[in-house]
């Protein structure tokens, strides 16, 4: 064998064995992200186990999530539930600081019926927004660009509740009463996609007054951040008031 063909046939297996490294790197990844399989049947089991005790609507596991970065400190494992009465999207999960199951479909309700309420308001004054359920349609595609052009220039609106809030004031799942009728004090996320304008803050101050007066929401905190589609922060501050 020549010297040239030894050279790139050295050269052709150090690529192969980089290659295979690659391909087992991302499939590692790609477990990685799905978790363990026996993890995720056990928290389905469990999960619908709970819902058969817990809810006379109908309800359907249509996937399981997997913390594997830790955002969550309840659990690692939850079942995506869905309950078909309200459309509303929730988590059931085996809480690991009380090692019992909970879920957080009185937070999600809360959220998804504050976040119609608000929205009127803030659109009135700082032009159109998503909203979680819109948001989450939208990111749950793996293309970059096409989530980038959906977004566009509308600004997004996310009301945080206590996860396990229902467990907390008692609440039936089954008589999911109005977020109203509890004096409870939410987080809202309100992102604009652009840079701060001088009149922002006082129509910030506008939205509460009025939200407050028409008894849309009474307690809370407004979080205002400015950030780009692409995730790059405009301001170096965000504009905060409880009220």
């Amino acid at each position: 064998m020549s010297k040239t063909k030894k050279i790139l046939l050295i050269l052709l297996i150090i690529f192969l064995f980089i290659l295979a490294g690659i391909v087992i790197l991302m499939y590692s990844f790609t477990q990685g992200m799905k978790g363990d399989a026996d993890e995720v049947k056990k928290v389905r089991v469990q999960a619908e186990q709970y819902l058969e005790r817990k809810f006379k609507n109908e309800t359907k596991i249509y996937d399981v999530l997997y913390d594997n970065m830790g955002n969550f400190e309840e659990f690692e494992y939850a079942a995506k539930v869905r309950e078909a009465k309200s459309g509303t999207d929730f988590l059931v999960y085996s809480n690991v600081h009380t090692g019992k199951m909970a879920d957080s479909f009185i937070s999600a309700k809360w959220r998804d019926d504050s976040e119609k309420e608000l929205k009127p308001y803030f659109e009135d004054k700082l032009g159109n927004l998503k909203l979680s359920k819109e948001m989450k349609k939208i990111t749950d595609s793996n293309n970059y660009d096409e989530i980038k052009a959906k977004i566009g220039n509308s600004n997004e609106l996310v009301v945080l509740y206590e996860r396990e809030i229902g467990k907390e004031l008692n609440i039936d799942p089954n008589n999911p009463i109005s977020y109203k009728e509890y004096d409870v004090a939410p987080t809202v996320l309100f992102t604009i996609h652009r840079k701060k304008r001088d009149t922002d803050e006082n129509d910030f101050k506008e939205i509460i007054h009025s939200i407050k007066n028409d008894d849309v929401l009474k307690h809370g905190e407004l979080i205002v951040s400015y950030i780009s589609t692409d995730g790059v922060p405009l301001e170096d501050d965000e504009w905060r008031k409880t009220f």
